[in-house]
């Protein structure tokens, strides 16, 4: 229930970066005790207006009230003002991978020092260990945060700012690297927490999300609010996705180019994904073909994936093709952040980097003119949208992100595409696009193998799904299924 006493205010907050700008005149208001999500297309600005909430990033002009302190932006650091105030949880996660889980869960936290600043290692493990235990988290506290997988660290970067009982939380796209179950859990502890009277900012491209855990919704487009505090009973997803495209969605529908007479281009043979599997895995791919591997997280679709791509070796079995040598693999990692590219370098550099046995001359050195031809090739083909392509792929918004590591996979011309979760984190527009370049390239006769634990995208998408648990295939759907065959498939109850 909204409450009459605002935690957070906002008003008419500006942030340019270079000619661009990134807030026009913003007012945001967050009720003690709610959940209010804050929904835009990628490059809407609510990442940035988050961040200047936070002190993460300075806005340039505004006034700003977080409980009791209050201020007016004038583009210098605000931070230090509010660190008791509010905590942000990012995207990306920001752990140290040489300290251990207890170590960072704990690293500027009060709770473990004794007297004269000195850290009680022991209090320490046992409060890390009752944290990961209340979080279902099977890990030691002891561990080391560089071994873990991607959905653990972005727990750990939750539980880490939820634990500073600041008494309002940001959290910028927290499901992006987490499984069905472990996204429960966090919705269960944000549902605990605000009935305690924690306030949260909550920002997601999954819409099915806002309408689980959020209490209001506020839409942005262009740096402006849309639509503010409105409730979230009185909204619907397509009005959503109206409002932030400033135009009708229109959600496409798969298309089936699969070429059955041509010869199979990528044959796994007698596959054990992993020690664990317990049966041999036979699949192949197809000229024109879009395949989904789907099934739970820890099912094995990811280690099939990366093996077929090239990226990791089976336990036994290997990959052929009918035609003698193996096709050209264009890969796209699952996490952008960690693999996909690297933020400082710009768009031609990262774009380049995955083709550079064809671009380099003799003597290793790069043919500049044939890099740009071919760059500027592949950023059109993927509707790239940058100020040149010099510009550094950090500052770019999520969805051209992951379009400059499409574009990156492309660069040798490969015969197959294996991408894992290739629209996570971006905003309905984005998908819309990757979709189509997907369609487009089946229908130039690549294959196409996509991982995906959305059920939406795999059958807007999939010609055939096929279906892994336990390291092995288990079931398959081909031709013309729709989204309540393809769930009633994964749950084995079809």
């Amino acid at each position: 229930m909204e409450n009459s006493h605002p935690i957070v205010e906002m008003r008419n907050i500006t942030k340019t970066f270079g000619s661009t700008r990134a807030l026009r005149g913003v007012d945001f208001t967050v009720m003690r005790g709610e959940v209010h999500a804050l929904v835009g297309r990628n490059g809407a600005g609510k990442s940035t207006l988050v961040s200047a909430l936070s002190g993460f990033t300075s806005a340039d002009t505004g006034a700003i009230r977080i409980s009791d302190t209050r201020f007016e932006a004038t583009g210098q650091n605000y931070a230090a003002l509010i660190r008791d105030d509010i905590a942000h949880v990012q995207q990306t996660p920001r752990l140290f991978d040489h300290l251990t889980v207890a170590e960072n869960l704990f690293i500027e936290n009060p709770l473990i020092r004794k007297k004269f600043g000195v850290i009680s290692h022991k209090s320490m493990l046992a409060r890390a260990t009752a944290l990961l235990n209340e979080w279902n988290i099977d890990i030691r506290a002891n561990a080391h945060a560089g071994e873990l997988d991607a959905g653990t660290r972005q727990l750990l970067e939750i539980i880490k700012a939820l634990s500073r009982g600041v008494p309002v939380m940001i959290l910028d796209e927290p499901t992006a690297a987490l499984s069905n179950a472990e996204k429960r859990v966090l919705f269960e502890h944000v549902k605990t927490l605000k009935n305690a009277g924690i306030s949260f900012v909550y920002i997601s491209h999954h819409l099915d999300e806002v309408f689980e855990v959020a209490d209001i919704v506020t839409i942005m487009r262009d740096g402006q609010v849309v639509k503010a505090r409105e409730p979230v009973g009185t909204l619907d997803v397509e009005t959503i996705a109206n409002l932030m495209m400033g135009e009708e969605t229109v959600r496409s529908a798969r298309e089936d180019h699969t070429d059955k007479s041509a010869p199979i281009l990528l044959q796994a043979k007698g596959l054990r994904v992993n020690k664990f599997a317990t049966a041999d895995i036979d699949f192949e791919v197809r000229r024109g073909e879009i395949v989904a591997l789907a099934g739970p997280v820890g099912s094995g679709k990811e280690d099939l994936a990366m093996i077929l791509a090239g990226q990791k070796k089976p336990q036994s079995g290997q990959v052929t093709s009918p035609r003698g040598t193996l096709p050209t693999i264009g890969f796209v990692p699952t996490d952008r952040h960690a693999s996909g590219y690297v933020g400082i370098l710009g768009v031609r550099e990262n774009v380049s980097v995955g083709g550079l046995d064809i671009l380099s001359g003799p003597l290793g050195f790069i043919k500049g003119r044939k890099e740009a031809d071919l760059v500027a090739q592949l950023a059109r083909l993927t509707n790239v949208i940058s100020s040149s392509l010099e510009q550094p792929v950090s500052q770019l918004s999520g969805g051209n992100q992951q379009k400059v590591v499409f574009a990156r996979s492309l660069c040798r011309s490969p015969d197959v595409i294996v991408a894992l979760s290739p629209t996570r984190g971006v905003d309905v527009g984005a998908k819309e696009q990757l979709y189509a370049l997907l369609r487009d390239l089946a229908s130039k006769g690549l294959g196409v193998v996509v991982v995906s634990d959305e059920e939406d995208e795999i059958e807007q998408l999939a010609n055939r799904v096929t279906i892994v648990f336990g390291g092995k295939i288990v079931d398959e759907l081909v031709g013309d299924y729709s989204i309540k065959d393809l769930i009633l498939h994964m749950e084995g109850v079809a």
